[in-house]
């Protein structure tokens, strides 16, 4: 009979690291495969999701500053925010305070989509989370809070 111990720090983090890369990817197939069974795709990916949410939380917003939010570089903003002015959810404009800088801002219809999404995604999480407890849900949220927090002040302090 073999005796168990308790795992190290480092068996913990192959665990935690193991754990996010399968939830990252069964999130995604997750609410692709919702969207495919109710019979249209989500209009917005992760990326226009997210700046979607910053622009309407934060109101219009340079390219640079959107980036930095995100923590991507500006040209990878750039043509996220060129597919969402595609899809009529966001629109560019000159800066009022500096005519040769682009800001960015939600469209109506952008802001009605993001809105959409959300619900749809807050749905999705719902019935996947049906058997937790509110207090397991709660612990479940500020556990990711804490994690992203943590990860752009990672990022922040690699990038000095």
């Amino acid at each position: 009979m073999s005796k168990r111990t308790k795992p190290s720090g480092e068996d913990t983090l192959s665990r935690v690291e193991l754990q996010l890369a399968l939830l990252l990817r069964r999130a995604e197939r997750t609410s692709a495969a919702r969207g495919a069974r109710s019979g249209h795709s989500p209009a917005l990916e992760r990326s226009g999701y997210l700046l979607l949410l910053a622009l309407s939380t934060e109101g219009p917003l340079g390219i640079n500053a959107l980036a930095e939010r995100q923590g991507l570089d500006a040209s990878t903003v750039t043509r996220q925010v060129v597919s969402l002015e595609k899809a009529g959810f966001a629109r560019r404009s000159r800066d009022p305070r500096d005519g040769r800088a682009v800001q960015v801002e939600a469209t109506d219809e952008g802001r009605h989509q993001l809105e959409h999404e959300r619900t749809r995604r807050s749905a999705l999480y719902d019935e996947v989370l049906a058997h937790w407890s509110p207090l397991e849900r709660a612990l479940l949220a500020e556990l990711l809070e804490r994690l992203n927090q943590d990860l752009d002040a990672f990022r922040r302090a690699t990038d000095e």
